[in-house]
Parts: C-alpha cells; sequence; structure tokens
C-alpha cells in the first residue's frame, strides 16, 4: 500500500478503530510478517495494515526494519522501530502479540509476557562469588 492509497483509504477507518501499520521490505521481516497476519486473525476487530516501507515513507532506511506503527483515534500509541526491538529472528507469535498489547493495541488474552527474562550472568557470578558474613568471623581472639 503506498501512502497515497492509504491516505485515500484513510475515509474507511473510523476515527475509533484501532490501526497496526507494518512495513516490511527485506527478508528480515518475513517472520514478522507471517506472525502479524496471524495476529491479525485472531484479531479481527483491528485493522492492520501492512506497506512496503519506501512506498510508504519515501527513503525509509532499512536499518529501521522491521517497523510497526499502532495508531488509536488518529493519534500514534507506539513505534516498534528496527530488529532489536524484536529480538531478531527469536520472536515468537506470542511475544509480538504480547508487544502490541503493551501498547493497546490488541487485548490479549495471554495471563503474561511469554519472553522469559535474560539472566546477567555477571551479576548472578559476582553476587554468588561474594563471601557470606560469618558472626565467627568477626569475634576477638
Amino acid at each position: 500500500m503506498t501512502l497515497e492509497e492509504l491516505e485515500d483509504n484513510e475515509d474507511k477507518f473510523n476515527e475509533e478503530d484501532e490501526r497496526a501499520i507494518e512495513m516490511y521490505r527485506i527478508p528480515l521481516c518475513a517472520l514478522i510478517n507471517q506472525h502479524f497476519s496471524g495476529i491479525a486473525r485472531k484479531f479481527s476487530d483491528v485493522k492492520f495494515i501492512k506497506a512496503i516501507s519506501t512506498t510508504c515513507i519515501p527513503n525509509y532506511p532499512d536499518r529501521n526494519l522491521p517497523t510497526i506503527f499502532v495508531y488509536l483515534e488518529g493519534d500514534i500509541k507506539a513505534q516498534f522501530i528496527g530488529p532489536l526491538v524484536f529480538s531478531g529472528m527469536n520472536l515468537t507469535i506470542d511475544e509480538l502479540e504480547w508487544k502490541l498489547s503493551e501498547s493497546e493495541a490488541i487485548k490479549t488474552d495471554l495471563d503474561e509476557n511469554p519472553k522469559k527474562p535474560i539472566e546477567d550472568t555477571l551479576l548472578s557470578s559476582v553476587q554468588c562469588s561474594i563471601p557470606t558474613r560469618r558472626d565467627s568471623d568477626f569475634e576477638d581472639d
């Protein structure tokens, strides 16, 4: 969908409609495209729009892809820009659903964030190497 087509079709959307627009162009976006389609089927009350990045926004840099913009009542609610935001190729459909629900684009039935927090191994190794204080170590001889 081009920017012109998006503007032409804008009248077809109600002001209150929630919209999620995904911009794609490069192969890295294929996984998110697949997840986006699955989520769009699950949440049919939300308008999901796909657009080729440079067709929608001229000269949009590939380094910012994939990109998802979330709009509500004509205002941007959230922006997800670049591969690091999406955890690269390890992103699951549930993780993307959770991300979209945090921006209030959708109301998920997931109870918690499916992405497990990454343990800070440096911090945990430092904490494990700190000796525990024993009262006998500090008694006078």
